[in-house]
Formats: structure tokens, C-alpha cells, sequence
């Protein structure tokens, strides 16, 4: 992709998560094994790389699933806004949530994430989502939710790259499936600039032999 800019209409593949998300994707999924807590402590613990979780944040939570991370980050902060395609993974997500005492959560439909996150967002946080979202649909969510952040806000996110040549210029494919798309950090640069982003830090760490995660800090230029 290089320095290619990206560009809308939005190309989205929600629909299709909508399918798998029908299909019980996290019962069924061999890395979840149904709704539960495992490692959800450790996933957000990334933010502190960039901040610190206060009891006044508001936080956005992009790709909530049925609120894994959200359990853990919640009695961190003020109030978090959990994103997602369906009602049915975000019905899932407030029973979830509900049973380990969370009142501090709001469910949000993705496609209607614009008129209901409010202004005056202090943190947008997304881990094991964008490498399953079109390009164009992540510059969305980017550009949108950079215009919602409080004057010190942040967005902390998760990146892949996969090293395999064959993936460099790989989008997601519009069909039912789990689409992998990579990042590079030249890639992510542009994104913060498309976005209006400042483009403060990345920090990355070897997952695989041949995958990369690139934690993303970005901020209001």
C-alpha cells in the first residue's frame, strides 16, 4: 500500500461478522472456546505503555465482542462505549458484562457508532480487530472517532503484519470468512495523517515467526 491514500466510500465487511457473529463465532472459535474470561487482564495492559486507565476516562472500546477486555477495564475508568456489529453479540456482551457487576457500559451498534458516541472521548482502545476489518472501514472508525476525542485523548491499537510477502497489499475479501489484513508501520502512518491523527509512537512485538503486532498511539495533531 505504501503511501496510497485511502479512500471512501467505505467498503464493509460488518455484514459478514454479522453472519459468523449468528453462528456463535466465539463458542465455537478454538482461540475463545465460548464466553469467557482468559487473558483479558493482560490485553489491556498494553494501554499502560501509553497511559494510565483514571476513574474519569471515557473510553471506546472498537470490536467490544462479548465484553472480554471491557470486565477488566471497566472498574478502571468512567465509562466505557463498547462497539460491535450485532445486537446479538452485544446482548451477549451485557449479560456478560452484567454478571461480573458492570454498570459503567453502553452498548453501541456499529453502524450507528457516529450519533451515539459522545463527544469528549478520552481513550479509543481495540485489540485482535483491525486485521479483521476492510482498510477503508478502518480509516472510518479512525477518522470519526479521532473527531470525538478530548483535546488529550488517545486512540491505543492493535495492528497486525504479517511478514509473509504474499500478504503485503492484502485487503479483507468481501465473503463470509475471518479475514487476516496487515499493517505495516509506513502503512499506519498514513493512516494517522488521512485520519487527522497524530502519529506519537508505536511499540511492537513478535507474536509468531512471521507475525508482528504494532501498538499504535495516536493522538489529536
Amino acid at each position: 500500500m505504501g503511501n496510497t491514500m485511502i479512500l471512501a466510500p467505505v467498503r464493509s465487511n460488518v455484514d459478514h461478522w454479522k453472519q459468523m457473529q449468528e453462528k456463535e463465532y466465539f463458542e465455537t472459535h478454538p482461540c475463545y472456546n465460548g464466553l469467557r474470561d482468559f487473558s483479558g487482564e493482560v490485553d489491556i495492559s498494553f494501554i499502560n505503555w501509553f497511559t494510565k486507565p483514571t476513574p474519569t476516562m471515557r473510553v471506546v472500546v472498537i470490536g467490544c465482542g462479548y465484553g472480554r477486555e471491557t470486565a477488566h477495564l471497566a472498574p478502571q475508568v468512567g465509562h466505557v462505549y463498547g462497539i460491535d456489529v450485532s445486537p446479538l453479540i452485544l446482548g451477549k456482551a451485557i449479560r456478560y458484562l452484567g454478571e461480573k457487576g458492570v454498570s459503567n457500559f453502553t452498548p453501541v451498534l456499529a453502524e450507528r457508532y457516529k450519533a451515539e458516541v459522545p463527544e469528549g472521548v478520552d481513550l479509543v482502545f481495540s485489540i485482535v480487530v483491525m486485521q479483521h476489518l476492510t482498510r477503508a472501514l478502518v480509516f472510518d472508525y479512525f477518522k470519526s472517532l479521532g473527531e470525538k476525542l478530548s483535546p488529550n485523548g488517545i486512540f491505543v491499537v492493535q495492528f497486525l503484519e504479517d511478514l509473509e510477502p504474499s500478504a503485503a497489499n492484502q485487503d479483507a475479501e468481501l465473503r463470509v470468512y475471518e479475514p487476516s489484513v496487515t499493517w505495516t508501520i509506513a502503512q499506519l502512518y498514513n493512516l494517522s495523517v488521512q485520519s487527522g491523527l497524530k502519529f506519537k509512537e508505536v511499540r511492537t512485538i513478535q507474536v509468531t515467526p512471521t507475525a508482528l503486532w504494532h501498538w499504535v498511539c495516536f493522538s489529536k495533531t
